[in-house]
């Protein structure tokens, strides 16, 4: 290599390896390396479990058709359970459920648990740590009431934490809450089974917990990184009637076998860490992991998520067997890519095109085979994403006859469609020539419909030019403040706007831009609306609906006229929500997946959970208020907390408090839609209560 050409490679190298960095970090990328570690779960495969101590009692469907009562069950039973399992000789007892209200069945079934919980000794119980809604928000404790806190101390917090990809693969040790570390659920647990006293307590080091005899290394800031031994019912499974169904307790009917007493013959709780958690999907207890979708060892695939009890249970697991994953030291790591790179430039500048390609191909699939190997074998996991970009990146392939090609298509693209297709679509196909055809692809993106309310009654009184005029200066307002903000115009129709953000370049932050667009939307519109009143002319209202989610993106249509679009549930949803504002008569209504995205920017409150015409499972909605460093009124503010304590009372039942937080509400503000609507809502249910079975649910019937 000649001594001149030796300083602009070590530029290159330096240029890609930050340019490596920086892309590693964009959320699909970002989202690749995540998965990248379940597929290295998958090439593990299952690990046995028959060593360990821990089986698992579930709240199952089957316990649900053959016990008496119907969820949520008394508290007696849980008694009945413990009883059970004491004499089966449990060793400790988690019960993944959390009793923080009294139970509706009665004082003494409350006091049944505790009075069981006493004489077991090896109970742990459940908590969260919950913040309180609004512009300020406050960290509290959801702990098990004092009656059964009286009776043994003992309790954990139930949280783990999800990945940007929506998978939970890590777990949090303990969380901090006023100047001290509040131990995990599962910490908890292996305090009962090591017999460690209240003394004993998880102490934060540099690179993790020291929790007794155990150090817990992290895998970031928070968490550590769970090592699954495998999918769904890994561990050993019992339903919850077969543990109480005894001479004591009756099932219904042909149920009723005395299952109990054939567990205890064949002694499967006896020094066991024993976990009661749920795994109905109704109770909504259950949640990807890199076992999401597995290939057992007959090549049989299935898909089934986890029960939050059963991550306990592997991370119990890490922590008793000390089956951790550790990560390379971060300087370490960045100089082995950078050799890499520096290496690749060496004897690729060698070699032929072909076997330059060649030799950097072999490079890729070698370095993340040596991944799958290191992380099997030896628990050690690197990145395979960032080196990988290195390796390729660091291969120069360009040359002026493809650069010419390029360019040349991409003028011919830019003088064909830049006076029919949006100038954010136009530059995509600049860059993507090959988009130039029929067909889309599936992206997580946001998507907006906005309509005008009473647009019907307006324009009946006025003329056709005075309605166009009036609907071409509101459609051009309120598109200048969504191209703001990123977002394209897909279509208009009358009235209407739909538009996405996200597409067709993608950027992380869609749901924040159309939050931010659609409340900029609502101050326009008041301030057009005081203009036009002087005017003499109507005044308009609009409604706005948003949901982020899987949607198709692309070009649709004929072969020869195509149009750049969003298809799928997740747009229709959007839609649904824009009609659903009349009900509460709001203005933006969110779904629960842009809620999750926002939430940290902006003031919401929860409407409902709505199952809307055409689709089957309820979604959660949440009504978009203002961005978080916006001033509310006081009258706004004062009601918020009360508000959502009503909800609370609605969801549980408890009509009479349910009223009185409603009517507080609307004596504030005498126009929240919102509170007025729950106030008809829990009159009509406490003179006719609904059935027991009833979830909450509200059916929209409308579009």
């Amino acid at each position: 290599m000649k001594k001149n050409r030796i300083i602009p490679l070590l530029l290159i190298g330096i240029l890609v390896f930050l340019l490596s960095v920086m892309l590693s970090a964009i959320p699909v990328l970002s989202s690749l390396e995540l998965r990248t570690i379940d597929w290295r779960f998958s090439w593990r495969g299952v690990e046995s479990v028959d060593d360990s101590p821990i089986v698992i009692v579930t709240i199952d469907d089957q316990s649900f058709e053959s016990l008496p009562d119907r969820w949520p069950w008394p508290r007696s039973y849980y008694a009945h359970l413990i009883d059970n399992l004491v004499e089966a000789g449990a060793k400790v007892i988690g019960l993944d459920v959390i009793f923080d209200i009294p139970d509706p069945y009665g004082p003494e079934k409350d006091q049944m648990l505790a009075d069981a919980i006493r004489r077991a000794g090896n109970v742990v119980l459940t908590g969260k740590l919950e913040e309180t809604v609004g512009r300020v928000r406050y960290p509290y404790l959801n702990k098990p009431i004092p009656l059964l806190l009286e009776a043994d101390s003992t309790w954990g917090i139930v949280a783990i934490q999800s990945d940007n990809d929506g998978m939970y693969r890590r777990y949090f040790v303990a969380q901090r809450y006023r100047e001290r570390w509040l131990p995990s659920f599962g910490l908890q647990v292996i305090r009962k089974y090591m017999n460690y006293g209240p003394e004993v307590k998880p102490v934060r080091q540099s690179k993790g917990f020291r929790f007794g005899e155990f150090f817990i290394p992290l895998y970031d800031a928070n968490t550590m990184l769970i090592n699954f031994a495998g999918p769904r019912k890994t561990f050993p499974y019992y339903s919850f009637d077969t543990v109480i169904d005894d001479e004591d307790f009756d099932l219904k009917g042909e149920f009723d076998l005395d299952y109990f007493y054939e567990l205890l013959h064949e002694g499967v709780f006896k020094d066991k860490i024993v976990l009661v958690g749920s795994t109905v999907s109704e109770l909504h207890d259950n949640f990807p992991t890199p076992f999401l979708e597995y290939t057992d060892s007959r090549g049989n695939r299935f898909k089934a998520e986890m029960p939050g009890v059963e991550i306990h249970a592997n991370a119990i697991r890490t922590i008793l067997n000390s089956l951790y994953y550790y990560q390379i030291n971060p300087v370490l790591f960045f100089i082995l890519v950078l050799i890499l790179i520096f290496f690749i430039q060496f004897i690729t500048f060698r070699l032929p095109t072909v076997a330059a390609v060649l030799f950097t191909l072999g490079m890729i699939i070698a370095y993340n085979l040596l991944q799958f190997y290191l992380f099997a074998n030896h628990h050690l996991i690197m990145e395979m994403v960032f080196p990988t970009l290195a390796i390729f990146l660091s291969f120069v392939g360009n040359n002026i006859y493809q650069y010419i090609i390029t360019q040349r298509e991409k003028q011919m693209i830019f003088g064909a469609f830049q006076q029919y297709v949006p100038e954010k679509v136009v530059k995509e196909l600049l860059a993507h020539p090959e988009k130039l055809t029929l067909g889309g692809e599936e992206r997580f993106m946001t998507v907006m419909f906005s309509d005008v309310a009473n647009f019907t009654s307006i324009s009946e009184n006025m003329t056709p030019r005075e309605l166009v005029n009036l609907i071409n200066e509101y459609l051009s307002e309120m598109t200048d403040i969504i191209l703001k903000y990123d977002g394209i115009i897909d279509k208009y129709e009358g009235d209407a706007i739909m538009a996405e953000f996200g597409a067709p370049v993608y950027f992380d932050d869609h749901a924040i831009k159309a939050c931010a667009a659609a409340l900029e939307m609502q101050k326009r519109l008041k301030e057009l609306g005081e203009r036009w009143r002087k005017q003499n002319r109507p005044v308009l209202t609009c409604r706005v609906g948003i949901n982020s989610g899987n949607m198709i993106v692309g070009n649709m249509g004929s072969r020869k006229v195509f149009d750049y679009t969003v298809l799928g549930d997740e747009v229709n949803l959007a839609s649904r929500l824009e009609g659903a504002n009349k009900i509460f008569k709001t203005n933006i209504m969110i779904s629960e997946s842009t809620h999750k995205l926002v939430k940290e920017h902006f003031i919401t409150r929860p409407l409902d959970l709505l199952r809307v015409k055409g689709k089957k499972k309820p979604v959660q909605v949440f009504e978009l208020i203002a961005r978080r460093d916006e001033k509310l009124p006081t009258s706004f503010r004062e009601i918020l907390p009360v508000y959502v304590n009503g909800i609370r009372y609605y969801q549980t039942r408890q009509w009479d408090k349910a009223i009185e937080c409603f009517s507080y509400c609307l004596r504030i503000k005498p126009d929240d839609g919102p509170s007025e609507q729950y106030l008809q809502r829990v009159k009509a249910y406490k003179q006719n209560p609904p059935p027991p079975d009833w979830d909450g649910v509200f059916t929209l019937t409308t579009k």
